[in-house]
């Protein structure tokens, strides 16, 4: 298997789809990661729910209600006020969702879904639909269209500034989309160039590949380290960003 080949098998989706009724339905190492991250949090959360009158269940709970404090007075209240309060479930759902769907390629045989962009441009578009239903709900739609043209702009300027405020809104959605994508692609590009490393060397020399095996590996571990870092600054940012696009079509200036 020369190299080209191994990095494919990382980065790339398996397809092993299966066809019903002439309907084909696509099975992914992406879809089963997505399916398995939902159940382990519904599940995980359902049984902490059932267990917070234990010792151990009151200490999740604490944990949990802290969570959902920080969620709420760390980054919806901020930046979309007490109307962004209704939104919360969503936002405590989405940080977690992103958070475990990129640990979950730091586990054998998984892969991080959220390096599929298709699978960030599904979780943006659901941001996207989010910051569409907020400012039709809070403004109407005629409201909501006049958010697009700042105050005090010249009617002779209003046919330039309503398209590009259109297409900024589009750009913030897909900026969603792509940052997330690449950051979580370029680390896993990261780690296995760095385990790669040695079998390039021992193709050179037997001895300078045993020679470059506890240099890689001390990178790979640190690396690995960063990447659990790197993922709960994903979900993080991510969340925060759709926050702020939200409160800015709620609260228009």
């Amino acid at each position: 298997m020369d190299v080209a080949e191994i990095i494919s098998h990382h980065i790339l989706d398996h397809d092993w789809g299966v066809t019903l009724a002439g309907f084909r339905l696509p099975i992914t190492t992406h879809t089963v990661t997505l399916f398995a991250v939902s159940v382990v949090l519904f599940l995980g959360l359902y049984w902490i729910s059932l267990r917070r009158q234990s010792r151990s269940g009151r200490l999740l709970t604490t944990l949990m209600e802290e969570y959902v404090v920080f969620i709420r007075d760390g980054l919806v209240l901020p930046n979309m006020g007490q109307e962004g309060k209704r939104f919360l479930p969503y936002f405590c759902t989405l940080f977690l969702f992103v958070l475990f769907c990129a640990l979950a390629g730091l586990v054998p045989n998984m892969k991080t879904a959220t390096s599929n962009i298709s699978v960030t441009a599904a979780l943006a578009l659901c941001s996207g639909g989010l910051i569409l239903y907020c400012g039709l709900k809070f403004h109407g739609f005629v409201g909501f269209l006049k958010g697009f043209i700042p105050s005090g702009t010249p009617g002779w300027l209003v046919p330039l500034i309503f398209p590009l405020e259109v297409v900024s809104l589009i750009i913030k959605v897909c900026v969603l989309a792509i940052r997330l994508f690449a950051n979580m692609l370029s680390g896993h590009m990261v780690l296995i160039c760095l385990l790669l490393i040695i079998f390039v060397v021992g193709q050179m020399h037997i001895a300078a590949g045993a020679g470059a095996l506890l240099p890689a590996m001390g990178l790979e571990l640190f690396m690995t380290c960063l990447e659990i870092l790197v993922a709960f600054l994903q979900a993080y940012v991510f969340t925060l960003l759709t926050t702020i696009f939200a409160g800015s079509v709620i609260h228009t200036h």
